[in-house]
């Protein structure tokens, strides 16, 4: 006679379920607030060395030759915080569409226990668990459905006792 308790319920699985995407979300809800508030910082930092440096070169305009020297040394440093703040400000983007690909691509009967970014490759590698062997054949569907996904590959698959455990490493598209 099958033991009875090696069932799964499924007020376990709903109540599990609702927790961790609760948590996810709040998490990239505030990870989503701090991007924004740094991007805006940036642009207005942005803002403020490109009058800067329209200071230094009008400056420069109206200097004698014995002073070009230190004009044209403080025009390369503001030139160079610039062209910082302009790669800053550009790469801010990439780990908010990295958490919206991520999330968009989430059954719901599939929890991850550890991510590892790589934003400058655009490469995410998740370690998950699936309720069951269906719910993880429905998240590889859903990776191949993602069009913000360029690749994804799928290892390290076993059972354990909450599920079937993987390991994937998503590409995302630039």
């Amino acid at each position: 006679m099958p033991d009875i308790s090696l069932l799964q319920s499924d007020v376990e699985i709903e109540a599990k379920e609702s927790k961790i995407s609760g948590i996810f979300l709040t998490t990239s809800i505030i990870f989503l607030i701090i991007s924004a508030g740094s991007y805006i910082g940036l642009f207005f930092y942005n803002s403020i060395l490109t009058e800067n440096l329209n200071q230094v070169a009008e400056s420069i305009k109206n200097l004698n030759i014995e002073n070009t020297s230190s004009e044209i040394g403080r025009l390369n440093e503001v030139e160079g915080q610039l062209s910082v703040v302009e790669n800053l400000r550009k790469n801010h983007a990439d780990p908010n569409k990295l958490l919206s690909v991520i999330s968009s691509s989430i059954h719901p009967r599939v929890y991850y226990e550890n991510t590892d970014f790589d934003v400058m490759r655009g490469k995410v590698e998740l370690i998950g668990v699936a309720l069951n062997p269906k719910s993880l054949s429905e998240q590889v569907s859903l990776y191949f459905k993602n069009k913000d996904i360029s690749s994804y590959e799928i290892s390290d698959i076993s059972l354990v006792e909450k599920g079937v455990k993987f390991s994937v490493l998503l590409n995302i598209k630039k």
